[in-house]
């Protein structure tokens, strides 16, 4: 099992990524901000989804983000993994959890034996959002001279065990494409592979 996630200077260069995953073909989604979820193989064509799964050795998953939470599971046990795509509206829907559900009912996977890991992601430290986004999600903010800010780790970490989170705040190191800080349309990557 693989995993790695890109900075600003690999970011999703598929060259460049092709390069660290061998012959194994790379697959994206077309994110959409939702929680839906497939399952793929290298015959799969791009998705219009917000999170992979597979059991296929010759393929690499893509989740492409500059804030949002790039998400990598997997199982060693049934040799299968998957990536998914937590913004703010993805991770109200829950979507690692019900991609956790989905490996489980494909793969037949226990969710015990699933690692997840959370990579470079804006932190509350920097996630200013208004009070109408957060209704019914409140415990997941704090306030700061009377602005509001999520924490988008602590509300996808909530009931989840076996998960490890990369401390990088996108919007502070400059390393890493930030929508928040730059506006930018350029993304790096979570990539993951059996």
């Amino acid at each position: 099992m693989n995993y790695f996630f890109t900075d600003r200077f690999i970011g999703t260069d598929r060259d460049k990524l092709q390069k660290k995953v061998g012959s194994k073909k790379l697959i994206f989604m077309k994110q959409i901000h939702s929680d839906r979820i497939e399952v793929v193989n290298k015959n799969s064509l791009i998705k219009e989804c917000d999170a992979l799964i597979t059991t296929d050795k010759d393929v690499a998953l893509c989740v492409v983000v500059a804030d949002c939470i790039p998400v990598i599971l997997i199982d060693e046990v049934r040799g299968a993994v998957g990536v998914a795509h937590a913004g703010r509206v993805g991770s109200y829907k829950d979507i690692v959890k019900k991609t956790i559900k989905k490996m489980v009912e494909e793969f037949t996977c226990k969710q015990e034996d699933i690692h997840i890991i959370f990579g470079p992601s804006i932190k509350k430290c920097c996630y200013e959002v208004g009070l109408e986004v957060v209704k019914g999600f409140e415990e997941f903010t704090c306030k700061e001279e009377g602005k509001i800010y999520l924490d988008l780790i602590e509300l996808n970490k909530k009931n989840l065990k076996n998960v490890e989170v990369f401390s990088t705040c996108t919007c502070c190191d400059k390393n890493y494409f930030s929508f928040r800080r730059d506006g930018t349309n350029e993304r790096f990557c979570g990539v993951a592979s059996i």
